[in-house]
């Protein structure tokens, strides 16, 4: 579970991560074990190993959240989305989880929204506040059957749009009330606040959560006794390998010393063509150099591949560096190489640990924003 972040004007050293105790609560009676998560971005990959599903938490209402919340908290929601983790949005967190997906977040209720429906009666949502209406075939409507529902509610802000995302309920003005995401992985996102429990509907919906994330876990648990390969865990990414590009200098993609494979630099790639230039901290945001990680990292593994003569052959990993080219008052450059290690290990699940090394740059070549070198161990030296 995400908390949300007080801090005390001119004592920085004051800042405290608080969550209300009825999220933990409620998660514990739906069978599952909560845990708070800080904002440590660093910690991503270490958490997505922990957690068998992530919770989204609400904010304070009407108030805006950090940008230090919101940044760690779009990171973490694309490496679960990446990974197929299950994802539960509340409030804030359907918001969030729905502007990831393509969505659009406003300040301000749409202005179809009347003083018909009170998005917030009261300032705690301990009572029900109006129905929500919930679309013909979709799950909710599974769940619910013929049966009215009412929620709880207490927003100033809304998702609006589209995006990778089936909107499953809606208030009788027309805001998005639920949505369901057209992901990998089991994504939920709910405008209410079902930690409140005031009805069945809330307790299935948290009940439903914790049983997708256990069963995500039984899956996972029963892929890799399986011994499934990873080139389906890419299949499963809706991703494939690009074909081994031919380095365009006097070196080699990749080169093979026993077991020990280290392959040259990779920039982003696809279909041959450079996926972005530009700068982080200028014209290229954290999400979209996670993106050019990933790339890069694709076109590292096709080089790995190459030369093994398989993934299947690779036993594990030594080191990867990641060089990102920023303004010199960029400073995160660690979270824009987490989207290769974060793939690396959705890839190689049981062999995935590596050193690192992220490295700020002034230019990279073909004004990529980032490259990635890879060192990895095959089975054998045949």
């Amino acid at each position: 579970m995400t908390p949300d972040l007080h801090e005390t004007a001119n004592a920085a050293s004051e800042r405290e991560y608080v969550v209300r105790a009825n999220y933990a609560e409620a998660i514990t009676e739906a069978g599952g074990i909560p845990l708070i998560l800080p904002y440590e971005s660093g910690g991503i990959s270490a958490a997505l190993t922990i957690a068998d599903g992530i919770l989204i938490t609400g904010a304070r209402p009407g108030a805006e959240v950090t940008t230090h919340r919101s940044e760690f908290e779009k990171a973490l929601v694309r490496q679960a989305l990446d990974v197929g983790k299950p994802l539960l949005g509340i409030c804030h967190g359907m918001q969030l989880i729905g502007e990831c997906l393509g969505g659009t977040f406003v300040t301000d209720l749409p202005e179809m929204a009347d003083s018909r429906t009170a998005h917030m009666p009261h300032d705690i949502p301990d009572r029900l506040a109006h129905e929500i209406a919930v679309e013909p075939g979709s799950s909710f409507a599974g769940w619910l059957g013929d049966a009215k529902l009412s929620v709880n509610s207490l927003h100033r802000h809304a998702l609006t749009g589209s995006g990778q995302f089936r909107v499953v309920a809606r208030a009788s003005d027309g805001v998005i009330e639920a949505f369901e995401g057209e992901t990998i992985g089991f994504s939920l996102g709910v405008q209410w606040h079902p930690e409140y429990r005031l009805t069945a509907f809330d307790r299935y919906v948290l009940k439903t959560f914790v049983d997708r994330a256990a069963s995500a876990l039984k899956s996972a648990a029963e892929e890799f006794s399986r011994g499934s390969s990873v080139y389906d865990r890419l299949s499963d990414l809706g991703l494939t390998l690009p074909e081994a590009s031919v380095p365009p200098g006097s070196f080699v993609g990749a080169v093979r010393s026993g077991r020990v494979v280290t392959v040259s630099g990779q920039v982003p790639l696809k279909d041959g063509s450079v996926v972005q230039t530009g700068h982080l901290g200028d014209d290229v945001s954290i999400e979209e150099g996670q993106d050019c990680a990933r790339w890069a990292l694709l076109n590292a593994l096709a080089q790995l591949e190459r030369i093994a003569g398989g993934l299947e052959r690779v036993s594990g990993f030594v080191r990867l560096a990641g060089y990102v080219a920023a303004r010199p008052d960029f400073t995160r450059h660690g979270a824009v190489v987490d989207g290769a290690s974060e793939l690396l290990r959705g890839l190689f699940p049981d062999r995935w640990a590596h050193a690192r090394i992220a490295v700020g740059v002034s230019s990279l070549p073909r004004g990529v924003p980032v490259e990635i070198e890879l060192t990895a161990i095959l089975t054998d030296e045949d």
